[in-house]
């Protein structure tokens, strides 16, 4: 039962995920800046996360940065796994951030013993140079959201 509710939750926030996805991308972003750090892999609920890529772009005004980062995700259970943007926060300092809702974020559901590669994104001031990066899935009711795998990153420059 509890498992049910869970495979439902995720599909809800997953479902949420996508109403927040765009294929847009804006004329005025300057070249991006990928970073080659290898980061450890994370496994939650049988789900192998990967950051591949980091990347930096400066937003249309200018006055903030665009952190895109590429992850691999590699469902490793015999059902469906639903996995959205709105699932991770990015601390640095005493501050948090969510993604950033009109990028192109990950939303999906990953078919069982499949891998997918999806996007999340940030946009964050200019001194923002490291963070942690964390998994914690949306919940439903009064469930408090848990970090259940957290990345600890280094923001390349745009250049």
């Amino acid at each position: 039962m509890l498992k049910k509710l869970l495979i439902t939750a995720m599909l809800g926030a997953s479902v949420l995920s996508l109403g927040a996805c765009s294929s847009t991308t804006s004329n005025e972003e300057a070249p991006k800046t990928k970073q080659e750090t290898k980061y450890a892999t994370k496994t939650v609920n049988n789900i192998e996360m990967d950051i591949k890529n980091i990347e930096t772009t400066e937003n249309g005004k200018g006055d903030k940065n665009i952190v895109q980062l590429t992850m691999d995700f590699k469902n490793k259970t015999d059902s469906k796994y639903g996995i959205g943007g709105n699932d991770f926060i990015l601390k640095s300092g005493d501050k948090t951030y969510t993604v950033k809702t009109d990028a192109n974020n990950i939303g999906t559901e990953i078919e069982p013993n499949k891998t997918v590669t999806g996007t999340v994104n940030f946009e964050l001031p200019k001194d923002v140079k490291s963070g942690e990066f964390s998994y914690q899935p949306v919940t439903f009711g009064k469930e408090k959201p848990k970090v259940l795998a957290t990345w600890k990153i280094s923001i390349p420059n745009n250049k």
